[in-house]
């Protein structure tokens, strides 16, 4: 739910961390509450009808009061903001087949530290063929922009930080025998990185992070019963960076694999979690230097108590290093986030986030130790519902940043962010 300058945030702060690492925007997710026993409903639903699809709107404001903007050591520099979180959602309402339209917005405004202002957006059509009852085939393309919030990991300081360019496309193809599934996916990721400010003599400019990512993955799984269903999967990757040679004189082209088994668990309509456990690795084109991680997963929501919404968010992956002195970094995510209907209409937000980015030396560069930056992050808020297209409510976020070498450019900050939520559905 930070309402720092990111990709269009959620009231989230396990899953804004997860975005934070793989920029993506989607509707904000605010879950409505249903009007007690013997509550009226009517003119309440949400979604408007236009012909066979059903279009869904929403905007999200936060106004309120950011102690530290630049997530920076003493002495640090306070501002009030505006967030204004805009988005259309047009999903079609066809027995078979399926097609969905997604515009969404971001942007930000800070009284006093206009370079923080931001404007993120995204262009989205996703959808799905069904082949057969037991063939389907999926889709997606897309156009993002997102900007790296300042305290987050692999962010340098930047007076004004630096924009992202995504176009993501990905298809994908299921098919079923009884109670034999396998499913096969590639994707390919173009990105471009814009610098707006002189970032720190470690950073890389954003003309030697150009890149584009393309993965292939399989995945062949068994349903045991009705709701649970076994998996194994593996995947490939290739990163290919848009300069051979970028400043620093490095070549960082590399390819990697991914090996996993995994469980989906589904009790209900509002309770399904799926979780693995695997391994990856990420060779270098220029020097044949492996760098591999144990990986984790699991995602999901749990309702087992009716008035509880629970949401892990728990990851872990090799991602790319904005910085010159170190080739990668291993992400690791722990959270949880919550919905609590208290009483209608009133309900609780929150969640916590424990976020670790190990780096890893560029081999050979003397003088460059391994670096652990730790960041956490915690909220609590409480919406009332006018109706169930209108909300509002107090927020309250606390983030904190650390490092293992602070005197190289690690993190060393706390941040509290305090504002009243407005949220219009229709």
């Amino acid at each position: 739910m930070s309402v720092a300058q990111a990709q269009v945030e959620t009231p989230s702060p396990a899953k804004q961390t997860l975005d934070q690492q793989t920029p993506q925007v989607d509707l904000p997710d605010v879950t409505t509450s249903t009007p007690a026993a013997g509550q009226r409903a009517d003119g309440n639903e949400l979604g408007t009808s236009i012909g066979a699809f059903t279009l869904y709107s929403q905007l999200d404001i936060n106004v309120g009061y950011d102690d530290n903007v630049f997530a920076t050591a003493a002495p640090t520099t306070p501002s009030p903001f505006v967030l204004a979180r805009p988005s259309a959602e047009l999903r079609s309402e066809w027995l078979n087949h399926s097609l969905r339209f997604l515009a969404a917005g971001g942007f930000g405004f800070y009284q006093s530290a206009p370079t923080q202002n931001f404007q993120n957006y995204t262009v989205q059509v996703d959808g799905k063929l069904d082949i057969r009852n037991d063939i389907y085939a999926t889709g997606l393309i897309a156009y993002r922009r997102s900007t790296e919030a300042l305290g987050t990991p692999n962010v340098s300081f930047a007076q004004a930080p630096t924009v992202v360019d995504t176009i993501p496309v990905e298809l994908g193809y299921y098919q079923r025998f009884n109670r034999l599934f396998y499913q096969l996916g590639v994707a390919a990721t173009k990105y471009w990185f814009y610098d707006y400010s002189t970032i720190t003599a470690t950073g890389l400019p954003g003309s030697s992070r150009d890149r584009t990512e393309y993965e292939e993955k399989l995945r062949v799984g068994y349903e045991i019963t009705d709701r649970v269903s076994l998996f194994v999967g593996s995947s490939l990757n290739q990163r290919v960076y848009a300069q051979v040679v970028n400043v620093a004189g490095q070549q960082r082209d590399s390819t990697g694999w991914n090996v996993n088994t995994g469980m989906l668990w589904t009790l209900g309509p509002k309770t399904t979690l799926e979780g693995s456990v695997g391994t990856t690795n990420q060779t270098y084109s220029a020097d044949g230097s492996t760098v591999s991680a144990f990986t984790f997963m699991l995602a999901g929501s749990w309702n087992g108590y009716e008035p509880l919404i629970l949401r892990p968010s728990i990851n872990r992956s090799i991602n790319e290093s904005a910085l010159s002195n170190y080739q990668n970094y291993v992400s690791t995510v722990f959270g949880v986030d919550w919905v609590y209907d208290i009483h209608y209409p009133w309900k609780a937000v929150g969640g916590i986030s424990y976020n670790t980015a190990d780096y890893t030396p560029v081999p050979g560069l003397a003088g460059v130790n391994p670096r652990t930056d730790t960041f956490i992050k915690a909220s609590i808020g409480f919406l009332y519902e006018v109706r169930p297209q209108y909300s509002i409510g107090p927020l309250y976020e606390y983030s904190q940043g650390s490092s293992t070498d602070v005197a190289a450019g690690g993190p060393q900050f706390s941040r509290n962010m305090f504002s009243i939520r407005l949220v219009a559905r229709r």
